[in-house]
C-alpha cells in the first residue's frame, strides 16, 4: 500500500481505462533537513532540488511541450534523464539558461 505522504496520480487513457500510481523520488534526491527547497513542492510534488518534473519545466519557461521538443532539437536544450515520466536535471536546465542563450519567458 502506498505511503500517504507520496503523491498519487490518476491517469485515464483513450479507452477510458483508469490507472493510479504513486511516485516517491529516490532518497538521494530528497532535500536534506536543513536544505532549502528551490521549487514549489505543492505545485510540483514530483520535483526535487536536483530534478525538475515536466510541468515545472513548462511553467518555468511559460512554454508548451512542442517548444521544449523544438529546443531539444535546435537549441541544445538538455535531454531528459527520464522519458516516462519526463524529468530533467535542474542543474542542466539552469546551465542551459545561463550559457546556451536560454531565456525565461514572461
Amino acid at each position: 500500500m502506498a505511503n500517504t505522504s507520496e503523491p498519487t496520480f490518476h491517469f485515464d487513457d483513450k479507452r477510458h481505462n483508469s490507472y493510479q500510481f504513486s511516485y516517491t523520488p529516490p532518497s538521494f534526491l530528497a532535500p536534506k533537513q536543513d536544505e532549502k527547497k528551490v521549487y514549489d513542492a505543492t505545485r510540483y510534488p514530483e520535483s526535487s532540488n536536483a530534478i525538475m518534473c515536466h510541468q515545472e519545466v513548462l511553467d518555468y519557461f511559460s512554454k508548451k511541450r512542442t517548444t521544449i521538443i523544438a529546443w531539444r532539437k535546435n537549441r541544445n536544450f538538455p535531454e531528459p534523464i527520464s522519458k516516462s515520466p519526463l524529468r530533467w536535471l535542474r542543474k542542466a536546465v539552469m546551465e542551459w539558461v545561463q550559457h546556451e542563450g536560454g531565456f525565461k519567458g514572461n
